[in-house]
């Protein structure tokens, strides 16, 4: 009988050979074997991958770099290059220069602090205008300030200050020579070490019931002390006291009409940054926050201290985010939230007093010692550890978020790796904590709740042997971008609201790529796709920075000299010339070669050179990108059933294309044709123009009990796959 199946879009990504059976599913229809070098697009169709322009080489090639991305704005965004103690800066798809060198300034991040052991990015990072907020497990948080183009600044951040540990309730005292300006701090037993220089260190008086009480119509000498509002305040004169309570916090007020002027003193703390270290039990530091009286001298030893909370013993955040208009840090299940508004304060009493703007902490509380692995803020708070999935927020809606008003629950036991998420509409992608899933968190309103469904189940090898690295490309594909531990490129084109979750894999010819950011493009027409790619270039290893090009779009059409669908592509564009230079990075490599929009022969690299057939003026050269793409084993029934497993013969097949040139087809990779597009119209020696509609193809495929088509991209053009519409015959009998 006769069988005419179609295939009429290819949003199911590459599917598992799990599913090879399951023709009942309905991601089977749109699905496919291979999906190499293709993008689903969201509609429907399959089109080509673009290329990658190369931009520039590393610092140094043999050592693993990250790219961080930095988003002042749409028309204002750089990449940043981190490598072994040192940060470049890239822009306008180009290298940042100062005097004609590549512009770069210091970091603290050696190449090995850089990557985690399981090929992750150690730092996290947060950006706020121009300042990026940095953190890596050895280090303290550093702070990336852009002053001008070739002006940026990394420096530790100087926290006022940064949050401090639990409050000492051992026996051991301390006490400061003075409350402001320079002093020493004597511990009663050893406390100090050299290590703290540069911490901070929290002094309360040593009793707050020692501290007399404002009281009006009292009398009072100058100099008397008085605690009021949970505040100490000292009398500028003799009188006796008025009606109005002193709650003041700067300088100083009258307590009533010609009564007593008090001047604010301190709010019965204070702290001081430790600079010099004398031994385990004297220190100089310096006073930030005027220490309190009560803690000054040796009459006054306090066993109300505390230290920093994050140190080099103890450990500095691990992650970092804004929530509510702080900034939040983490390290192992604590999470650190700074006063509101003021991102480098983390006081807990502002003046003496708990607010809600007060800054805070909160650790989360699970069966399992599990650490933090990511936070993702929204509506909520999320919150990733290596065992569970967390949401912080308000406990009541009706109050601020704050010390008082903050609630963290857990959603999920299924745990997560170091890869930051991926914030996609609503949706939240993380990396299971094995690496070889990815989940999509969000809010379910019939739940009350979040849910974290797995994205990975139709696709299971693709994020195999593990995920090391995500980013979000939004436009104009809506694509989550991964990079696998061996060094391969995969995505998933993610549209929550028309059911698409589909998986695709790119691998570049020689290429292992080590990490993916996105910022937008220049003209913030689109997103940007950066990565670092590894290649061996005549036994050396190179690591080459490139960005992925522009489609052909069938909407506004670019010029065929202009088509980018080769990687590391290097462009010529100038006189006609017959010899092409500059290609030192692609030593003997084959080369594609695109010549005013038409294939030229390939050409290997010598010399850091191509020659050419004849002289052109606009020559694009880059290694070679083929595509495959082939869809399930169509099923189209039959007069029993299914076609499944029942011999097939295919006379002929027909591919719809959009805006389109070359690829060849057939029934297996080993057995391809050429699509012919070429028209008597089109004069030789002239590139034929990108077709759109159907061409035909005479079939040579034999009797099979599959119907399998391979359509392959090779050469450096654009192919839009719309659709696929053999025409068959399938056999009742065996």
């Amino acid at each position: 009988m006769k069988f005419n199946p179609i295939v009429t879009a290819f949003n199911g990504g590459e599917l598992s050979p799990y599913i090879a059976g399951r023709v009942d599913v309905a991601k089977y229809t749109n699905g496919c074997k291979r999906m190499e070098n293709f993008l689903p697009l969201v509609q429907g169709p399959a089109i080509t991958r673009p290329g990658t322009p190369f931009v520039v080489e590393v610092k140094d090639s043999a050592d693993r770099t990250w790219l961080v991305r930095f988003e002042f704005s749409v028309e204002e965004s750089y990449m940043l290059e981190f490598g072994d103690g040192y940060v470049r800066f890239l822009f306008n798809r180009g290298q940042v220069l100062s005097a004609g060198i590549p512009y770069e300034i210091a970091s603290p991040y050696t190449a090995a602090e850089l990557t985690n052991a399981d090929g992750s990015c150690a730092l996290r990072y947060v950006q706020t205008g121009d300042v990026v907020y940095l953190v890596h497990a050895s280090h303290p948080p550093y702070k990336l300030s852009r002053l001008a183009p070739t002006n940026w600044t990394l420096a530790e951040v100087d926290f006022a200050p940064p949050p401090f540990k639990a409050q000492n309730i051992t026996a051991t005292t301390i006490y400061a020579s003075a409350t402001t300006g320079s002093v020493t701090l004597i511990a009663s037993a050893a406390t100090f070490t050299a290590a703290m220089v540069g911490q901070y260190i929290r002094l309360d008086e040593k009793d707050v019931r020692d501290a007399e009480q404002w009281e009006a119509a009292k009398s009072v000498t100058a100099g008397d002390l008085r605690r009021s509002d949970g505040k100490n305040y000292l009398a500028l004169n003799t009188a006796t006291t008025g009606s109005v309570k002193p709650t003041h916090t700067v300088g100083a007020a009258y307590d009533g009409d010609g009564a007593v002027q008090w001047a604010f003193q301190d709010a019965g703390y204070g702290w001081a940054k430790i600079t010099a270290f004398t031994d385990t039990t004297h220190v100089t530091a310096t006073v930030i926050s005027q220490i309190p009286a009560g803690a000054v001298g040796s009459g006054n030893p306090t066993t109300r201290w505390a230290l920093q909370a994050w140190n080099s013993t103890d450990g500095y955040p691990t992650t970092v985010t804004f929530f509510r208009e702080r900034l939040v840090f983490s390290r192992d299940a604590t999470v650190w939230f700074s006063v509101s508004a003021d991102f480098e304060n983390f006081v807990t009493e502002i003046n003496g007093v708990t607010t809600a703007d007060s800054g805070f902490e909160r650790t989360l509380s699970s069966d399992g010692v599990n650490a933090i692995r990511w936070m993702s803020p929204g509506d909520v708070l999320l919150v990733g550890t290596a065992g569970d999935e967390w949401a912080i927020v308000e406990a009541t809606t009706s109050d601020p978020f704050g010390p008082e008003n903050c609630k963290a629950q857990r959603q999920s036991k299924y745990g997560s790796n170091r890869v930051q998420p991926q914030r996609v509409g609503s949706d939240t992608l993380f990396v299971q904590k094995a690496n070889r899933k990815v989940r999509a968190m969000a809010f379910r309103f019939e739940e009350d709740g979040f849910e974290s469904p797995d994205i990975t189940k139709y696709a299971h090898h693709i994020p195999k042997p593990g995920i090391v690295d995500m980013a979000f490309q939004q436009e104009p594909w809506s694509i989550v971008w991964a990079v696998r531990s061996d060094g391969k490129l995969v995505g998933c084109t993610f549209d929550r609201e028309h059911d698409v979750v589909a998986w695709h894999r790119h691998p570049m010819t020689g290429a292992s790529v080590e990490c993916v950011e996105t910022i937008p493009a220049p003209d913030g027409s689109r997103d940007d796709l950066w990565l670092i790619a590894r290649y061996t270039i005549n036994g050396t290893t190179r690591r080459y920075i490139a960005y992925l090009g522009e489609e052909q779009d069938e909407t506004d059409l670019m010029d065929q000299a202009d088509w980018c669908y080769s990687d590391m592509l290097a462009t010529y564009d100038g006189a006609p010339v017959t010899t092409i230079t500059g290609l030192g990075y692609l030593e003997g490599q084959t080369v594609w070669v695109l010549v005013e929009g038409a294939r030229h022969p390939d050409r290997v690299v010598t010399g850091g050179q191509i020659e050419l057939q004849r002289a052109y003026s606009k020559v694009q050269v880059g290694l070679p990108c083929e595509g495959i793409l082939q869809p399930m084993s169509m099923e189209g029934g039959s007069g029993s059933g299914t076609s499944q497993g029942k011999t097939k013969r295919v006379n002929v097949m027909t591919i719809r294309v959009d805006h389109s040139l070359g690829g060849v087809a057939g029934d297996s990779v080993t057995n391809l044709r050429e699509m012919k597009y070429r028209n008597t119209s089109v004069p030789m020696g002239s590139p034929p123009p990108p077709f759109t509609g159907d061409i035909e193809m005479e079939w040579d495929g034999d009797y099979e009990k599959t119907l399998d088509v391979v359509i392959k991209k090779d050469r450096p053009m654009p192919l839009t796959v719309v659709a696929i519409m053999p025409q068959a015959l399938v056999s009742e009998g065996r």
